[in-house]
């Protein structure tokens, strides 16, 4: 490194924290506040302080965003925000909310526990949540204060105490006396940093009030788009419906609230938000009929989005469908290298590798080109060095032959020899996926070795595998080095060869060497 070059900073990630956005980081991350539920004019134009506002990102090909200026592309989205009329409980929490009303006092908000136990407990607590989670300490923070159930009083305002019950999903009752939101709000907000501690929570990074909503962020646009259906109407997002009866109702509780309307059209009002901004959290909640479109079928809403099979982190995110894959029946080829893999040439068809075009191969690329797609070794695109895809036809053939030239990427069949993965689900161990070369051959099977079943712990009762082609030079020569059978002959799990005959192949390699 130079002398008159600026030092490196390297930085270590030494924690990750989780926390609750407060308030005012909701207001300050927020571009627009939302105060209407409409979303179009008469134009088809989003609505300044709607829910489709162009603050909070575009989803039409010909507008830009408010916030940032980029167009469709380029925009990520920006959260907007409503202003609850009312304070309303985020279902997510009520468990952390029971927990902390129950064992701290009604008056001063501090643990029912005298000052000399918290401190003999409080580092032993607090080592246990380091060691074991924050979980664990909270049930050790239930165990101990449940053992001093018979505190009646506050050990340091001799306030009495009242029996806390929560009637699901989220109504608080204190000796028959509804607790609204508010009132629960405000216990909380007077709650110690260092008593937050004893319950797990990092004062830091969360208040316990803040899990009582009074500011509810409005995720942006690119995250709800509205698709247009072909008669030409737009159809909503799950989400965009249900922030649209949030508004709604929030509007109208403003309203009833500011014209001094009787308590009980306030609180049916309150009652109806809270039941809206649960379902828009999680719209599978026991004990609440969830929302509904009109044809009857559930909406869903941001808790469905994520968790089970068909969620953003299994389905999206861990398990993706892949192009420039292929899957089919396997069977046994001994004729075969270890490492090769025989795909069927139907495959090899479908399948393509992207070869740049030089002054060196132009010659031999344009034969592939010139083959086209419909005979083997040929073509299926052409990629212009603007990143136009053009493919390949009877009628294109010629003109992209003749307008091939250095830069441009020619997406040519899968040949003999080429780097290819190949994966047997469940993928258990790193042998589950392992790059083969391949073999084009005739039929509709892919095969391999048998003496490679081991590691895939594959048969052939029907038993299915996938066929990975990687794309770029650099994911070749990693795949090759890396991944290749040959390398891959010893388990890193005790040491001991994966490969090599088992089961049939050795019944049939015995009766062929008595007939030597």
């Amino acid at each position: 490194m130079q002398d008159d070059a600026e030092p490196y900073v390297y930085k270590k990630v030494s924690a990750v924290t989780f926390g609750v956005l407060s308030p005012k980081m909701i207001k300050k991350m927020a571009a627009a506040k939302i105060v209407t539920p409409e979303l179009y004019d008469k134009e088809g134009y989003p609505v300044d302080g709607g829910l489709m506002d162009v603050r909070l990102g575009v989803i039409d090909p010909g507008l830009r965003c408010k916030t940032c200026g980029s167009k469709l592309k380029e925009c990520t989205g920006h959260f907007g925000y409503i202003s609850l009329a009312r304070p309303v409980i985020h279902i997510s929490f009520i468990s952390v909310i029971l927990t902390l009303l129950r064992y701290t006092c009604r008056e001063c908000s501090r643990v029912l526990l005298p000052t000399a136990r918290i401190d003999q407990y409080g580092e032993r607590l607090k080592r246990l949540g380091k060691d074991k989670g924050p979980e664990v300490m909270r049930k050790k923070l239930k165990d101990l204060i449940s053992a001093s159930k018979s505190v009646s009083k506050c050990p340091h305002c001799k306030a009495k105490q009242k029996k806390i019950l929560l009637e699901k999903p989220s109504t608080f009752f204190e000796d028959d006396k509804r607790i609204s939101p508010i009132e629960i709000r405000s216990r909380l907000e007077k709650l110690q940093d260092a008593d937050i501690e004893l319950f797990g929570l990092n004062p830091g990074a969360v208040r316990p009030e803040w899990m009582i909503l009074t500011v509810l962020p409005i995720p942006p646009v690119t995250m709800r788009p509205s698709i247009t259906l072909e008669t030409g109407e737009r159809s909503e997002d799950d989400l965009t419906h249900k922030l649209g009866d949030i508004v709604r109702i929030n509007q109208r509780l403003f309203e009833n609230i500011n014209a001094g309307a009787p308590e009980i059209i306030v609180e049916d009002l309150w009652d109806l938000l809270q039941y809206h901004v649960t379902t828009f959290f999680d719209n599978e909640v026991a004990q609440l009929p969830p929302a509904r479109h009109r044809s009857g079928q559930p909406l869903k809403t941001l808790t469905e989005r994520i968790k089970s099979k068909e969620g953003r982190i299994r389905h999206n995110l861990t398990g993706k469908r892949t192009n420039f894959s292929a899957r089919t029946v396997i069977s046994p080829d001994p004729m075969l290298e270890l490492n090769e893999v025989g795909v069927p040439d139907i495959m090899a068809m479908k399948l393509t590798v992207p070869e740049r075009v030089t002054e060196w191969n132009m010659a031999y690329l344009k034969e592939f080109v010139r083959k086209g797609p419909k005979s083997y070794p040929g073509a299926n695109y052409v990629i212009r060095p603007d990143g136009r895809k053009k493919r390949l036809t009877e009628e294109t053939i010629e003109a992209s032959v003749e307008e091939l030239q250095p830069g441009y990427i020619v997406e040519r069949h899968l040949m003999d020899g080429d780097i290819a993965i190949f994966n047997r689900q469940p993928s258990l161990h790193r042998m589950s996926m392992m790059c083969h070369r391949v073999r084009v051959l005739p039929c509709k099977t892919l095969r391999l070795n048998p003496a490679v079943c081991f590691p895939y712990n594959a048969d052939f009762d029907g038993d299915e595998m996938n066929l990975h082609i990687p794309q770029t030079e650099e994911a070749r020569s990693e795949a090759e080095l890396l991944m290749l059978v040959d390398t891959q002959m010893i388990s890193p799990r005790y040491g001991l060869s994966v490969i090599g005959c088992i089961q049939d192949a050795i019944s049939g390699n015995y009766p062929s060497s008595r007939e030597f």
